[in-house]
């Protein structure tokens, strides 16, 4: 099964059965951060408005630490202007719904999203790290607060191509199974990555029933619609880019053009003529001359 698609990553991440799958995930991230994770408790995914005007948010995996700490795991599959805004509204919605009347020392649980990107992540463009963790500090690096923190993965750079072996700790693993799991095969995944090859031997789809393979092939040709139309988008706008280049280029060599007549003293009418220029255009270079 693709890992990627919301049936599997659901299934492998957001239910009892293999909820070791995702203990095991948060410890590789954010225990350095949070602590080690003993146990998670899964929570509502679907956060309901309190008013008719709010937005209800739907989050892909919703938990609690053993500690009480609220985690968010999204698997996005497209690029957003606004990705980050909307981490920022999910993580924030969880604090709002955390705070007890009376409390004022503010004793909220700390939240903590991850983001795992199927797309480029912007602020990653050209650097050999994979994923990078936000946290809020002021000018000086000092930590303002650690009530809210944000992890954001590139799963793009774990194409298909290494070997399972030849990854250097359980992030990279866990990158590399999450973006390839379908294009994996029996041996790929030695045995004695146990928890890996177990995951691997669930992937199989010969481990569902009929109803369940029907809601994983919808899934599939829900990822497939979206990443197609990604691909379009960029094609649409490699293609833009290209006609947008000529155009400049064209325009270039007639006011070069332009420039050189005007110079050997051809009339404004004539340099119109002669390049397809607007009487404006051609008055103003022959003002800069």
């Amino acid at each position: 099964m693709n890992l990627m698609t919301d049936f599997a990553f659901k299934r492998f991440f957001g239910t009892e059965p293999y909820k070791k799958n995702l203990i095991h995930f948060l410890n590789a991230f954010i225990s350095q951060y949070i602590g080690k994770v003993r146990d998670i408790s899964y929570k509502q995914t679907e956060q309901f408005r309190l008013r008719s005007s709010e937005k209800c948010l739907v989050f892909d995996v919703f938990c609690n630490s053993q500690r009480d700490d609220n985690i968010i795991v999204v698997m996005q599959k497209a690029s957003q202007n606004f990705i980050n805004d909307r981490a920022l509204a999910y993580s924030s919605r969880i604090i709002s719904n955390s705070l007890v009347k009376g409390d004022r020392k503010y004793n909220y649980p700390t939240v903590i999203s991850i983001l795992l990107a199927d797309f480029e992540i912007p602020e990653l463009k050209g650097s050999d790290s994979y994923f990078l963790h936000i946290s809020l500090k002021d000018d000086d690096n000092k930590i303002f607060s650690k009530k809210m923190s944000f992890l954001l993965v590139d799963l793009t750079k774990f194409a298909a191509g290494k070997s399972f072996g030849q990854l250097k700790d359980e992030r990279q693993k866990w990158c590399y199974v999450i973006k390839n799991m379908w294009h994996l095969t029996d041996g790929d995944i030695p045995e004695d990555a146990s928890l890996f090859h177990e995951l691997y031997e669930d992937c199989k789809l010969s481990k569902l029933d009929d109803m369940e393979k029907q809601d994983y092939e919808k899934s599939v040709l829900e990822y497939e619609d979206v990443k197609d139309a990604m691909e379009w988008h960029r094609k649409m706008g490699r293609e833009e880019g290209k006609e947008e280049g000529i155009e400049e280029g064209k325009r270039t060599a007639l006011i070069s053009t332009a420039m050189n007549l005007l110079k050997l003293g051809i009339s404004v009418a004539d340099v119109i003529q002669a390049t397809g220029l607007s009487e404006k255009e051609v008055s103003a270079i022959k003002l800069g001359i």
